[in-house]
């Protein structure tokens, strides 16, 4: 709901008229003008009263109250002015107030009047958004402009800096978002959290690497016990293929505090998070090989190809599998190292499912990845029995971490469906049988 400010405004300053003794004419001409709603009047008397006496506490409040006034008969674009100058005066009003050490209605109010009228803009700001929907971009640009005129009241406003960056990021100028959470962060006493986190995120969606890793790291810092904003660094570090970066992250943490098992978690789940973003782009590789080899298999059954285009599409396909090849290799010694830090959380903390199931997943993709190569690369080098049988081992090796995930998480039919899809791969029928029956299938 607005504030009648006006209204409440003339109830102050009618009550200063009762209670206040003052005898300067310029200062009573002030009041009069004010009752008469008359506000240049007002800044006219309250002037003359200064030329008299410069620290007039007096004079500067009602020019105050009058710059209020005329930004209420104004429309929401054009206020800034006023308020600023209103601000201005308030603020010099209670610092003569003070030195001064006078006690009246109008010492009593210079302040909160400000402070009225600051969250008078700010609940027309946030009163008129749908923060559960889509706004129109008029509604949004009209939630900004109440914002400023705020702001313009109450600079140091925290609550303002944080409404117009979220505003902004609605209004998809992510920049500004950017500029006012900042803003936030700085003048806020105490460090918060949820600002440095919606910073983060704001950098992100601005694909902003530089001011990413930057918070990331000042938020490192402040909460050193939030893991979230090291995790951060490290998977900026693995996208922009910065890997030894990213697992110099992850060890300082556990240089922290090496007896804590959830930073081992964290090490090992971020670095086979790389893992898995490796996994896809393979994929995508392997799409492309399939494609190749349809194609070279058309050239050489239709037997009137081109034989240079023949030779050219092989080259293709020996530089798709080379590089499946190397991706693998990284990605089985990226496992390695994910798994080594795992193994020491799940001897700190051997009931944690979150550690039992990434163990199991880094050991069963493995063992999938193997027999990707077999199925997939054609290759006279490699032995493929031996890999078909180190595929099974890394198979065997998954399963007692699934089974202890499934021990730990009951409830979970994930954790059986994946026990049942491991079981059948193993061949162990019965046992595929119950948990196919647990997981509801």
């Amino acid at each position: 709901m607005k504030l009648n400010f006006q209204f409440g405004a003339v109830l102050l300053v009618l009550a200063g008229i009762v209670a206040s003794c003052a005898s300067d004419p310029n200062i009573e001409s002030a009041k009069l003008n004010l009752r008469n709603n008359d506000f240049q009047g007002v800044i006219t008397s309250a002037e003359a009263a200064l030329a008299e006496n410069p620290e007039n506490a007096d004079a500067f409040y009602y020019i105050g109250v009058a710059h209020l006034q005329i930004a209420d008969e104004k429309a929401v674009t054009e206020r800034r002015d006023n308020l600023a100058s209103a601000r201005e005066n308030m603020l010099r009003a209670d610092e003569l107030y003070r030195q001064q050490e006078i006690s009246s209605n109008e010492s009593e109010t210079a302040i909160q009047l400000l402070i009225n009228r600051w969250a008078d803009e700010y609940s027309l700001a946030v009163g008129g958004v749908d923060f559960e929907a889509d706004n129109s971009p008029e509604v949004l640009q009209k939630s900004i402009d109440h914002l400023y005129n705020a702001y313009t009241v109450m600079p140091d406003s925290i609550m303002t800096l944080d409404a117009l960056s979220e505003i902004y990021f609605m209004k998809d100028d992510v920049d500004n978002a950017v500029k006012y959470m900042e803003m936030a962060i700085d003048k806020a006493s105490e460090p918060e959290l949820t600002r440095y986190q919606r910073l983060t995120f704001f950098y992100q969606i601005a694909d902003n690497v530089e001011g990413s890793l930057s918070i990331l790291e000042r938020a490192a810092v402040i909460f050193p016990d939030e893991t979230f904003f090291v995790q951060e660094q490290a998977n900026i570090y693995f996208r922009t293929g910065q890997n030894e970066k990213a697992m110099a992250v992850l060890e300082d943490l556990i240089a922290q505090d090496p007896e804590n098992a959830q930073y081992r978690l964290v090490f090992g789940s971020q670095i086979y998070q790389e893992y898995l973003n490796l996994t896809s782009d393979i994929a995508a590789l392997y799409d492309e090989l399939f494609d190749k080899n349809q194609r070279f298999r058309e050239m050489v059954r239709s037997g009137q190809s081109n034989q240079n285009r023949i030779r050219e599409v092989e080259r293709e396909i020996d530089g798709i599998q080379n590089r499946i090849t190397s991706l693998d290799n990284t990605r089985f010694e990226i496992a390695e190292r994910a798994e080594e830090q795992l193994m020491i959380a799940f001897e700190m903390e051997p009931d944690n499912p979150n550690t039992t199931y990434t163990l199991g997943a880094i050991n069963e993709n493995r063992g999938l990845a193997l027999i990707d190569q077999v199925n997939n690369i054609y290759d006279d080098s490699l032995d493929l029995s031996a890999m078909e049988q180190q595929a099974n081992s890394y198979f065997m090796a998954a399963l007692p971490f699934y089974e202890k995930t499934a021990e730990l998480e009951p409830e979970d039919p994930d954790n059986w469906l994946k026990l049942f899809q491991l079981y059948l791969r193993l061949g162990m029928d019965e046992e595929a049988q119950a948990a196919a029956e647990r997981a509801g299938i």
